[in-house]
């Protein structure tokens, strides 16, 4: 999962104004900007997060000599030893960090509602933001299919990263 850096404050300032009018925190109106910054540093944390442990994964897959198809075991092995959320745990996890960003915030005054009311309504808004990122990835591999290098070699990923980085500036996700 990854949040893209265009949409974060989007993702932040939905979420945020769900859950003040269905009453579950109480923000003074001066405070909603840092409240809403507080959530995007979440969402950014959870990024840098997610792309060291990848980073980390692909170098001790290269080190150990092992092919491209290990990677994700070992990102995965090493996401479980640091108690940190990915695939299909990432929701449940940045749900619970920006939680207890609220619940430790100086910008929230109360928090109402228990964890289970504010999963049910933070978890809609992030899933359908993750799509956007679903989205980028099918298009992106659509437009590759037709590539001689297979995946997982070094120029198929060169290929993705390129087309990637060339959908998101168009759709202006950067």
């Amino acid at each position: 999962m990854k949040f893209y850096r265009g949409k974060i404050e989007i993702i932040a300032r939905e979420i945020l104004d769900c859950l003040i009018k269905e009453n579950l925190v109480e923000i003074a109106p001066e405070l909603v900007d840092e409240t809403c910054k507080d959530l995007e540093s979440v969402l950014l944390e959870y990024n840098r997060m997610d792309r060291e442990i990848s980073e980390r994964a692909k170098e001790a897959a290269a080190k150990q000599g092992l092919d491209y198809s290990a990677v994700n075991r070992l990102r995965r092995s090493m996401a479980q030893s640091k108690a940190f959320g990915i695939d299909d745990e990432a929701l449940d996890y940045v749900v619970h960090q920006m939680i207890e960003i609220m619940l430790s915030s100086i910008h929230v005054e109360e928090v109402f509602g228990q964890d289970h009311d504010l999963n049910r309504v933070m978890a809609p808004v992030l899933r359908k933001h993750m799509s956007t990122e679903e989205e980028v990835d099918r298009e992106v591999r659509q437009k590759l299919k037709n590539l001689e290098a297979a995946e997982g070699t070094v120029s198929w990923e060169i290929e993705y990263r390129r087309k990637k980085e060339e959908l998101e500036r168009l759709k202006k996700l950067k």
